[in-house]
């Protein structure tokens, strides 16, 4: 009895000594509240294996969220080795971390319990914390020894870096920590610092990893010159690393508070209006065709001044010539005062268009419509004159120009397929179009191809009447004939007639109808474009009445074109569309 009890007592200790040894499962958990003990939903916990505590192979982090009540749980496996200390992280209302550091226990599970937002007595908000970086292959070695704690009498305590890849928080105080990233790509990096005073801040940057090891000895460097709050900076002596590696990226900003304020874009020279006096530090960063990255830094004063009277004694003025709907404007007229320039013109034409900025002494421009317009000259001067000149000029009525077009096409036995798309008005626009069929029956409105079915066959007159944005009308008819054409009266001259084309517009190829009033007719059917150029032309011998001609267009250009047809005794032609 004895002896079962004592190796129970070691089965026991063995498997404590086992778990507490091989903690490969654990299960995390706890809850997030705020200072009123209210618990916090969808709140991120950031879970990870600590770095240092936990075998090699079990580097594990999650993200997990707080449900309705506050709580949160996750389970970390790690089948190659195990898990001694973890750090679990949540971040405050102010933008810091909550960092706990829980070491496993004997049971696998921890609990880790956070409360946000609690309210203290006030804090320094004027440290900072900022990163530099030198990259070399896949290593990064970062530098934050221009972080600033909240004055005299405080010091930085904590700074907590976070790498931007899979690996674990670093914590403590490390001032220029070395991280080795697995893969190239886009990483960003923050650092969170933390003041014997209370202060907190965080300061990001973001960079690319390269499976090439970039050169290092580009450098980057700028000069600058003050006048007032107005400073040109100069970059020319930055360079790359060698005299074929060219800088391809600069990127300016100056620190305002925390706060990093891009200007200058990828300008080489940028100038910058500060906008108070003080002190203020200004970076440079370059990046190189070969991958070389450099930053240079400087600190810029600005002084007060006390600003000079803006005079009042320029004038704006111009006069203009005006020819149908296009006016020349100058304005050589206008003046500034002794000792003083205009560095700036703005027109405006009174139409809508675009303002005109710059600084143009005689700028044209062309009106689209007739009507009233007041067009207005605002000038500057280097010294801050302002002056406004106005006058009120009268555009005329553009002629009208409108080429107007239709085809009407048999679509059945009293069906015609109208199609106005031809038509068109130069500098304007076609706003209506009024279809008469010759029925008695009117379409009004801006229907480009009316579909018509007429009560009886017979011939009738169809007209289209159009409008344009500008005023401008114009009208055409044409006579319809809804009957076979073999049997229609002969007119005295009617020895030949184009039937139809189809399809129109046509693509590959166009079915032809023409009837002709004699038997074994010599016609010839030519195809000319709208300048008159001849494009194709055969010939046919025709029976009397309808014959159907098919004509291959696919070697055809888009756009308008005249069919003709003619014999000896007459001819006849119509517009098709080639699309």
């Amino acid at each position: 009895m004895v002896m079962k009890n004592i190796l129970g007592s070691l089965a026991i200790c063995c498997l404590l000594i086992f778990n507490t040894a091989l903690a490969n499962t654990v299960i995390v958990k706890g809850t997030v509240q705020d200072a009123n003990k209210n618990p916090i939903a969808n709140k991120k916990v950031l879970i990870a294996t600590d770095s240092v505590n936990s075998a090699s192979g079990c580097y594990i982090t999650h993200t997990v969220l707080t449900n309705p009540n506050g709580f949160y749980i996750d389970t970390l496996k790690c089948l190659g080795g195990d898990i001694r200390k973890l750090k679990i992280a949540v971040e405050n209302c102010n933008g810091t971390m909550l960092i706990n550091d829980p070491n496993v226990t004997l049971n696998n599970v921890v609990e880790s319990n956070f409360v946000v937002c609690v309210t203290t007595s006030p804090v320094p908000t004027n440290c900072r914390a900022i990163i530099a970086i030198n990259i070399t292959g896949k290593t990064v070695k970062f530098n934050s020894f221009e972080s600033t704690a909240s004055g005299p009498g405080d010091s930085i305590i904590s700074r907590s870096w976070f790498f931007g890849d899979s690996s674990s928080i670093l914590v403590g105080n490390r001032v220029d920590p070395s991280h080795d990233y697995l893969n190239a790509g886009s990483y960003q990096a923050c650092l969170y610092i933390k003041t014997k005073a209370g202060c907190e801040s965080k300061y990001c940057i973001s960079f690319n990893i390269k499976d090439s090891v970039p050169p290092t000895t580009c450098k980057a460097y700028f000069s600058f010159s003050v006048k007032d709050s107005v400073v040109n900076f100069n970059s020319e002596k930055s360079a790359g690393a060698n005299s074929a590696d060219t800088i391809i990226r600069r990127t300016w900003f100056y620190m305002q508070g925390n706060t990093a304020i891009q200007f200058g874009s990828n300008v080489k020279n940028p100038t910058l209006v500060f906008p108070k006096p003080g002190t203020y530090q200004v970076y440079l960063s370059i990046a190189t065709k070969s991958g070389c990255e450099s930053r240079y830094t400087d600190s810029v004063v600005i002084k007060a001044t006390t600003p000079l009277p803006v005079p009042t004694n320029c004038r704006a003025f111009f006069q203009f010539k005006q020819e149908q709907n296009q006016v020349k404007f100058n304005s050589a007229d206008a003046m500034a005062g002794a000792g003083d320039s205009i560095i700036n013109r703005y027109w405006i034409f009174g139409d809508g268009s675009s303002i005109q900025d710059g600084n143009r002494i005689d700028p044209p421009h062309t009106y689209t419509r007739g009507g009233s317009y007041t067009v207005i000259l605002y000038i500057k001067t280097k010294l801050g004159c302002e002056s406004k000149y106005a006058v009120t000029i009268q555009i005329p009525n553009p002629p009208c120009a409108v080429q107007l077009q239709f085809s009407a096409e048999r679509n059945g036995t009293k069906k015609v397929q109208f199609n106005s798309s031809l038509s068109s008005a130069a500098n304007d626009s076609i706003v209506s179009r009024t279809w008469r069929f010759g029925d008695n029956t009117t379409l009004t409105g801006n229907q480009v191809k009316p579909l018509k079915e007429y009560p009886i066959q017979g011939a009738y007159t169809a007209c289209l009447k159009v409008k344009t944005a500008n005023g401008c009308e114009a009208e055409l008819c044409k006579p319809v004939i809804l009957q076979d054409s073999t049997n229609l009266p002969q007119a005295p001259n009617d020895y030949i007639r184009i039937v139809s084309i189809n399809p129109n517009p046509v693509a590959y190829r166009m079915i032809l109808t023409i009837w002709s009033r004699n038997n074994q007719t010599d016609t010839e059917v030519s195809i000319y474009d709208i300048y008159g150029q001849l494009k194709k032309t055969l010939t046919k011998q025709l029976i009397q009445g309808n014959n159907v001609l098919e004509i291959n267009t696919e070697f055809l250009p888009k756009g308008p074109y005249y069919l003709k047809v003619s014999c000896k005794n007459g001819k006849d032609s119509r517009a098709f569309y080639k699309l």
